[in-house]
């Protein structure tokens, strides 16, 4: 069997109860080196993520008779692995997603913000429709080192749009910073794993 498990945004206190059982019950574990690390030490197999997700491919199938759990930040279904796994490997293993907290829903939650009617996008390693984005009101985005928050306030602004802008860097973490601006005051910066809030400001 193979398991996709979200971890949560971060901090292990966010992992939930039944993403630790299948941890526990699983023979090898795949992840990241930074999600590696917020697992206890045990004596599993272990396999680490690479850009080489072919690599990962053939080592699942060659331990396919074993019960492999690979290790998703946030929650595998929100622009993460879980749809790699299942177009690849979905005729060839049983495979089951375990929902896990989202870094946005973190973020909702750090800014005291609800979620109702929010559109969710992501800059992390694609080139977004910005338009068709900013046809809606509240947006909630992962972003990346090469299009993060300032780059994406730049494209606000040439839409002569503003929006209120909540960023959440290194969520659930304890240098978690959370800042408020809006498209037109933003400062430009490396912003550190962030997810971003847009809020649009009508005339």
């Amino acid at each position: 069997m193979l398991y996709i498990v979200g971890i949560g945004p971060g901090n292990r206190k966010y992992m939930t109860e039944i993403a630790k059982d299948v941890i526990d019950r699983s023979e090898i574990v795949i992840a990241g080196k930074r999600n590696m690390e917020s697992l206890s030490e045990n004596n599993k197999e272990k396999f680490y993520l690479s850009a080489d997700l072919k690599e990962m491919k053939n080592y699942i199938i060659d331990n396919k008779q074993k019960d492999i759990v690979i290790l998703a930040s946030g929650d595998p279904s929100i622009y993460g692995i879980a749809s790699y796994i299942k177009r690849e490997l979905g005729n060839i293993l049983d495979i089951e997603v375990i929902s896990g907290i989202s870094s946005i829903q973190y973020a909702f939650s750090a800014f005291k913000l609800d979620m109702n009617d929010v559109y969710i996008s992501s800059s992390h390693g694609r080139n977004p429709n910005y338009n068709f984005i900013f046809m809606h009101d509240k947006i909630a985005m992962v972003t990346d080192k090469n299009i993060g928050p300032y780059e994406i306030s730049q494209e606000i602004r040439k839409r002569n749009l503003n929006y209120n802008i909540y960023i959440g860097e290194n969520l659930s973490y304890s240098n978690e910073i959370l800042t408020i601006t809006n498209s037109n005051e933003i400062n430009r910066k490396d912003y550190d794993m962030a997810v971003i809030i847009l809020m649009k400001i009508k005339d």
